[in-house]
């Protein structure tokens, strides 16, 4: 199936002569990187084996002669190996439209489920000039075009860059999808196996829309615990249209950010493993935060999935761990592995930023926050997940708007640099992005990375365990309380 962009054609990786070139490329920064761990690999038991003899022996029996030579050999091997994987790199930067579904023009395709699904690109006027490059494949089945046919009529189409336009001109249709799903909910229909409600209906355009809320009863509950009325939910989401109707990037992939007219909620795309991860953890994500009701996770307070004929978009609606405006942003993990951003480019802060800076609170809340951040590390290596970090929003000391929600994580202490300069602030903390798995994907990453740049920094994809004890050992040292002594846990 060919995707279409913005009027340029797209295919498949590897269907088209013209990604030959770069398959090579892909699989050759592939083959670079093994050999670069080999050779790694051999140096590290060549350095060994000058104070472990047994290694020295193991060494000539794999054939590697001379293993215990000067540490000048293996130095110069090491430098080797990371001049292999630069180059590797360097190759995979070049072949990112194979392996990450962009085209020739820097356009990302996005994998929602098995299709793109994308915001319908901008139809030109007849006074805007034609955008250049290869003309559009028009061998296209009649099945392909009719879904884009479809999703076009819903303010979607497969391909082209998402516009804030096509994005509030879509939000409206479903806020009456979720109000009709409460509906019926509240009717009394019977659900599919774990209560999933679906509901369909079909847009001006004809096209046929179905949105299945997901585990109804699983996030009634959710809502429940986290002091949200499913009347303020519902008036929150539906009342009125979302005052946050904008396209902004999330990572390595492009998400759909929508935010409640209240500043409450915040709607957001997710990835099908993502989608499937949150099911699965859900029933006891439920029962830890029921009895964790301090836990600083973000909380998922509802979850759907929209089929616009073959195309499926998933989307999560979750508490907004920033309702207030925040004059930083930061975004912290415990690692150093590409963990610097320019602080005028204006986006979201790092560790390495926030590295001459410490939290100071006073000692009970201090415990209390250091507590909760162990508890929640430790439910999430439970579940299986990491790659997680913590959102830290710091806005400048004010009164609270009077209708912040209850789970509102706002904290006031103190911002103090290592110069002992010190600022009394507003901090609003959420625990992030908790649905990534430690799958084979991310071991081989790990051990690729382990071998090269995990010489000298801190890799950010480590198994559940050490992620969390990580990130737990990171903010004994972060969150301090007034007197600058770490806090005593309760356990």
């Amino acid at each position: 199936m060919s995707v279409e962009m913005s009027g340029y054609q797209c295919k498949k990786p590897g269907t088209g002569s013209s990604t030959w070139p770069a398959l090579i490329a892909y699989y050759l920064a592939s083959v670079l990187r093994f050999v670069a761990l080999a050779v790694a690999a051999r140096a590290l038991l060549r350095a060994a084996s000058r104070f472990v003899p047994v290694l020295s022996d193991l060494g000539r029996d794999l054939g590697l002669g001379g293993v215990a030579a000067e540490a000048t050999d293996a130095s110069s091997d090491l430098i080797f190996a990371a001049l292999l994987h630069v180059f590797a790199s360097c190759l995979s930067l070049a072949t990112d439209g194979v392996s990450n579904g962009t085209n020739g023009n820097g356009l990302q395709v996005e994998s929602y489920g098995a299709q793109a699904l994308k915001i319908a690109p901008p139809v030109p006027s007849p006074r805007e000039e034609q955008p250049s490059g290869p003309p559009c494949d028009t061998n296209v089945n009649d099945e392909d075009d009719a879904d884009r046919q479809s999703a076009r009529s819903c303010g979607f189409a497969c391909g082209g860059q998402r516009r804030s336009s096509d994005v509030e001109e879509f939000a409206p249709r479903l806020q009456k999808l979720i109000s009709e799903c409460r509906r019926v909910r509240d009717e009394g229909a019977r659900f599919r196996i774990f209560d999933d409600c679906t509901v369909e209906q079909m847009s001006p355009g004809g096209a046929r829309m179905e949105l299945t809320e997901i585990r109804c009863s699983h996030f009634r509950r959710l809502r429940e615990c986290s002091g949200v009325s499913e009347d303020k939910y519902y008036e929150s989401v539906c009342a009125k249209p979302f005052s946050g109707g904008t396209v902004e990037v999330s990572g390595k992939s492009g998400s759909i950010f929508l935010r409640s007219h209240d500043n409450h909620l915040v709607l957001k795309t997710i990835e099908e493993h993502e989608f499937e991860v949150l099911k699965q953890i859900l029933p006891h994500m439920l029962l830890y935060l029921e009895h964790h009701r301090s836990s600083l996770l973000c909380r998922f307070l509802g979850a759907y999935a929209l089929t616009i004929g073959n195309t499926t978009l998933r989307f999560v609606v979750m508490a907004n761990c920033l309702p207030r405006k925040a004059d930083q942003i930061y975004d912290l993990k415990g690692t150093t592995e590409d963990r610097y951003v320019d602080p005028a480019s204006g986006g979201v802060l790092k560790d390495l930023n926030f590295s001459p800076y410490t939290m100071q609170f006073g000692p009970e809340m201090c415990a209390d926050i250091v507590q909760a951040l162990c508890d929640d590390a430790d439910f999430l290596e439970s579940v299986g997940t990491m790659d997680y970090s913590l959102l830290v929003g710091v806005t400048a000391k004010g009164a609270a708007p009077a209708d912040e929600w209850h789970l509102s994580t706002v904290r006031r202490g103190w911002l103090v640099s290592e110069k002992g300069q010190k600022v009394e602030v507003d901090f609003q903390l959420g625990v992030i992005d908790f649905l990534q798995r430690w799958t084979p994907k991310k071991v081989a990453a790990h051990w690729l990375k382990k071998a090269t740049i995990g010489c000298f920094q801190e890799i950010d994809t480590e198994p559940p365990a050490v992620y969390c004890q990580r990130f737990s050992k990171f903010f004994f040292k972060k969150i301090l309380a007034i007197d600058g002594a770490s806090a005593r846990l309760h356990r």
